[in-house]
């Protein structure tokens, strides 16, 4: 038998020391910040993002487009900020208290933040930047900072707040309002200078935006990359053929029409997520047939929203019942079957309400939208199946916003609401007096529950009533709530680190490059 004594061990044995030293070494390497499953962050490297359109301003107290704030999240801070579940959390203040009745919130800003210009930041720089958004002068296209009526400095590190009222989505406003330096506010439209990761080493107009990693970010051991550049492209094909040739390494919110492209591609790789937007066909509730509501009842069951999905959207996106995400994951209520696809029921309420032969009726388009235009198409044919004859109408975007979401003057259309971090925000849309609510809906409980959800600070209430609100979104059929589109970035292989937001931003913070 050899030799050796050989010790003989139960099974049970075995298995014991077996999963001891399976934790052992997995509390070591957890110590140890390693991870077996992902490369490690490697520090430098100079990354190329595609944007197709230039920023409008980079005042961020005065900037509209979306297209900024997807870079401007990266040059400016505020006092508050949010994480991929869109809850928020501090960024230039390290903690606050709200005072019982809803209204007073004192913050303690961070120690050890400095400006891009050197200086270090100061109660006197917050209350500066908060005065500024809420000065008519300023333009801050946003209406909250009115409910502001105190700011004041409390002593060099603590700022205190107070509102008119109780406002509950106080916080999630806070995270637009930048802290900037009062000796740059003059220049900041080209000359911005914040707190954030990277600063601004130049912009040229129609081809580039130039950022560099701030070395005194406060933040420790981000960001990883030394330079960024967002390239103006604005043709879809020419941004894939840079990022084919390696000129480019990422581009944000891909058109869901050459995804699959990207993903047959060696070299690249796609990444998906929901994009916190609610396409929806707005129904005009003012206009005959559509304010009675079995015809809009009809018209849900009408609606194949898997197939919309799969044919306008290529598959990129994610069913809705109301108009809320699952991104809004703690107030989100799934009612995606609510209404079946169910051609033979949406005949039948047609008949009940008077219409056995359908009606005619016109879809309005904005035609600079790929998406809703696509998914437009696809509805009138299916309405048509059901006797609903809808002529379609395109619409370019500017008359778009004058004639339809601010003038009313449509019977239905389709377009994309961006979500919000407050459901709040999410929701008001459909209170009777909004001044957008375009779509005309009117229900005495759902404004009764909007007043009280803006008012109330508990939490589990708050989700009552926002869940609440989408139940009667869709039992009234407000519109035909249709997807939340994929929010899709094509990038490089070697390309790690990209987060995903319910909000329109490129956070590059914790972006690099793998080492091969």
């Amino acid at each position: 038998m050899g030799g050796g004594l050989k010790r003989i061990y139960p099974s049970s044995v075995i298995f014991l020391l077996g999963l001891l030293v399976s934790l052992c070494f997995s509390l070591w390497a957890e110590s140890s910040g390693i991870c077996w499953a992902a490369a490690q962050p490697s520090h430098g490297g100079h990354l190329v993002v595609a944007v197709p359109v230039d920023p409008d301003t980079f005042d961020p107290h005065k900037a509209v487009a979306a297209a900024t704030e997807e870079i401007e999240f990266n040059i400016y801070q505020g006092l508050v900020s949010f994480d991929q579940e869109g809850r928020i959390i501090p960024c230039l203040a390290e903690s606050w208290e709200v005072s019982e009745d809803g209204t007073i919130y004192t913050f303690h800003i961070r120690d050890g933040v400095r400006f891009h210009n050197g200086r270090k930041l100061t109660t006197a720089d917050v209350v500066f930047s908060l005065e500024r958004v809420k000065d008519d002068a300023t333009g801050f296209p946003l209406s909250w900072p009115k409910r502001m009526v105190e700011i004041a400095a409390v002593d060099e590190n603590t700022v205190r707040i107070k509102l008119d009222e109780p406002y509950a989505p106080f916080l999630s406003e806070l995270v637009d309002a930048a802290i900037v330096p009062p000796e740059a506010a003059a220049s900041l439209a080209t000359q911005p200078v914040g707190t954030g990761p990277f600063r601004m080493v130049e912009w040229v107009n129609g081809q580039h935006v130039e950022l560099e990693r701030f070395e005194d970010y406060w933040e420790e051991g981000v960001p990883y990359l030394d330079r960024v550049t967002f390239r103006i492209i604005p043709d879809p094909a020419t941004a894939i053929l840079n990022l084919k040739a390696g000129t480019v390494h990422v581009i944000p919110r891909l058109s869901a029409d050459v995804a699959l492209d990207v993903e047959a591609t060696s070299g690249l790789k796609l990444l998906e997520s929901p994009m916190n937007v609610v396409q929806l066909m707005a129904l005009n509730l003012d206009r005959k047939p559509l304010a009675d509501k079995k015809v809009r009842q009809a018209i849900n069951h009408a609606v194949d929203k898997d197939l919309l999905i799969e044919g306008a959207a290529w598959g990129y996106g994610t069913k809705l019942g109301s108009n809320m995400s699952p991104v809004m994951e703690s107030f989100y209520l799934d009612l995606t079957d609510f209404y079946q696809y169910d051609p033979k029921r949406a005949k039948e309420l047609l008949e009940q309400a008077g219409y056995p032969n359908g009606f005619d009726i016109t879809l309005s388009l904005p035609s600079s939208y790929d998406l809703h235009v696509k998914t437009g198409e696809m509805v009138a044919a299916m309405l048509a199946e059901v006797g609903i004859r809808a002529k379609i109408e395109l619409v370019e975007w500017g008359t778009w916003l004058e004639r339809i979401y601010t003038g009313r003057d449509y019977d239905m259309t389709i377009v994309g609401l961006t979500g919000k971090l407050d459901p709040h925000t999410m929701l008001s849309r459909y209170e009777s007096s909004y001044a957008r609510n375009f779509s005309n809906f009117r229900n005495e409980e759902y404004d009764k529950l909007i007043e009280e959800g803006l008012r109330t600070s508990d939490f589990s209430r708050r989700q009552e009533i926002y869940r609440r609100c989408q139940e009667i979104l869709a039992e009234e059929a407000a519109a035909v709530f249709i997807m939340d589109p994929s929010d899709l970035v094509a990038m490089r292989e070697d390309v790690a680190g990209w987060r995903f937001y319910p909000k329109y931003v490129d956070d590059l913070r914790y972006v690099y490059f793998e080492k091969q």
